[in-house]
């Protein structure tokens, strides 16, 4: 019995029963007790205190069957699903966020590519039991450094880290989990720290058997760390009856664990990918830098930072040298490190150098051929530089690797619009974008990444109105966010609002730290070309190079 209470229990919070039955509580409470004192002043009959008890009393059942029934959107009062409906369903929309509608027609489910027979995994993010609430960045590391070695198993899929740390906060049980990833197994946790003490407790669990395959508790020094993430890929790898000599051995990336810390936080940060995120990223790895000189992943993390400022908010001469200089010293230390070359690259990009960053991601992937960030991020510098076919393979091929993400598969819609493929075949591809998008939204319906490709991809799907009321909503939230006025600004010119657009696209072009060879390239502004206010704004973009050595 315990499953089925532990279930009804998760949709009661799920649907916010429990919520609503606690503010009707504490509302009922007050006008009772106002109405006893004040009612009698009045000389209204003493029956009166006790009809608006029974009134209150009457109502409670009446809320929390409203409240289990609907759910209360921005839009309206919405009919709620079960969350097994839902797991069975993974690309309709999320009513409660607002944002996307459920639509009768079916579309396609996010899941493995056609013929892939890898095994299937995904990572939960660890929970924090330490005795510090702010140590969640160390079990959230925990979590994406095991992810990511697993990852490099061949023979395994393994759901990428933005779908993982989007069931942080999630009430799914790990059933509907699996069902709405598409995955047969679910790793778990927990981190609890102590000084320089760590235990790590993890299980895999076959979802569908409700059976744990594996479980175990590994109690180390904060030295041991690199060892016990191996440890733990390596276990999951034999339980799944795969070749654990496959599963690469964890570099030890620093000796000093105030320098992993530091690391650590700035990827916490990095992953925000706001202005005030990025810039504090930014300060914590050049803290684990000059604790430990040689850290070259914090080196990449760094070059990362720089070169996303570069093209989110600051596309000076200062920030791509800054961006080339972490880059080289990551290279410098680890010439092996798969990710210090995708950092290469992508600083090479956004300097214009696209043949040098081509070697660099090339180098990467033959490192790690499933690379994810190497292959999105190579696409994007083939786009950059108008190699439109070499685009589109590689963010397809990125999106094989992780079939759950939305962001090469929403790039490579309309990198196939930028090189005037068949409607039916980009059609097909918008589907699954919006499919994917959808998805994403119903985990976490507040991933502003998600809104903003949502957007463009609805429009673009013919779903106008649905897609510009997204748009404005997201300007609503989110007025003076650079990726939000950007993607509204391609939503608007998709649909042919040519005025918006523009006036979105200047309002983000003052912001500074526009990429041009982007602009000029991205397909959603095809009918502004020969606008004069598009010219006179691509007039007013540089195009910084770093300086000669």
């Amino acid at each position: 019995m315990a499953a089925p209470i532990q279930k009804f229990w998760q949709e009661l919070k799920r649907r916010k029963v429990i919520r609503v039955a606690v503010g009707y509580g504490v509302v009922a409470w007050i006008v009772v007790e106002v109405a006893s004192v004040l009612l009698p002043t009045l000389l209204l009959p003493e029956w009166s205190v006790r009809l608006v008890t029974v009134l209150a009393l009457l109502g409670f059942p009446i809320a929390l069957v409203l409240a289990w029934v609907f759910e209360l959107t921005p839009e309206g009062a919405q009919l709620e699903r079960p969350a097994e409906e839902t797991a069975a369903a993974p690309a309709v929309g999320a009513p409660s966020a607002g944002v996307l509608e459920r639509r009768d027609s079916a579309v396609a489910e996010p899941g493995p590519p056609a013929g892939d027979a890898r095994r299937s995994i995904v990572v939960v993010p660890f929970a924090n039991l330490s005795d510090e609430t702010s140590q969640g960045f160390f079990s959230d590391g925990m979590t994406e450094e095991i992810l990511a070695l697993l990852a490099k198993q061949p023979d395994l899929r393994v759901v990428s880290r933005t779908t993982s740390f989007a069931l942080k906060e999630s009430t799914y049980d790990v059933r509907s989990i699996a069902r709405m990833l598409n995955v047969e197994m679910v790793l778990e946790g927990s981190v609890r720290r102590a000084g320089n003490r760590v235990r790590i407790m993890a299980q895999l669990i076959d979802p569908e058997q409700d059976a744990q395959l594996w479980s175990d508790q590994f109690d180390r020094e904060l030295t041991d760390v690199f060892a016990v993430q191996g440890e733990i890929a390596r276990s999951i790898v034999g339980a799944l009856d795969l070749d654990p000599n496959c599963c690469p051995k964890p570099e030890v990336a620093t000796q000093e664990p105030e320098a992993y810390d530091y690391y650590l936080r700035g990827l916490q940060y990095f992953y925000s990918l706001t202005e005030s995120g990025v810039d504090i990223a930014r300060k914590m790895f050049q803290q684990a830098i000059d604790i430990d000189p040689g850290f070259a992943r914090a080196y990449a993390g760094l070059a990362n930072t720089e070169s996303i400022t570069v093209q989110w908010f600051d596309h000076s001469p200062a920030r791509l040298e800054a961006a080339d200089r972490a880059s080289r010293r990551a290279l410098e230390l680890a010439p092996d490190l798969a990710e210090a070359h995708s950092a290469r690259g992508y600083a090479l990009t956004l300097s214009g150098d696209f043949a040098e960053a081509a070697r660099e991601f090339e180098s990467a992937l033959a490192i790690e051929p499933g690379n994810y960030e190497a292959l999105y991020l190579f696409a994007r510098s083939r786009f950059a530089e108008g190699k439109m076919a070499e685009a589109a393979a590689l963010f397809e091929k990125a999106h094989e690797t992780q079939p759950d993400e939305f962001q090469a598969i929403s790039l490579l819609e309309g990198t196939l619009r930028a090189m005037g493929v068949d409607d039916e075949q980009r059609k097909a591809t918008t589907k699954r974008a919006v499919a994917a998008i959808e998805n994403r939204l119903e985990l976490n319906p507040d991933d502003q990444r998600a809104l903003n490709l949502g957007c463009n991809m609805l429009v673009s799907d013919g779903q106008v109105e649905r897609g510009l009321a997204m748009a404005r909503r997201l300007l609503r939230l989110a007025p003076n966010d650079a990726s939000t006025l950007y993607n509204t600004a391609c939503a608007f010119a998709i649909a042919g609002r040519d005025d918006e657009a523009l006036d979105l696209l200047e309002r983000r072009a003052g912001m500074g730290g526009l990429y041009r060879e982007w602009v000029e390239r991205d397909p959603d502004f095809a009918e502004l070309r020969d606008h004069p206010r598009f010219q006179s704004l691509l007039g007013r973009m540089s195009r910084p190079r770093v300086a000669e050595d």
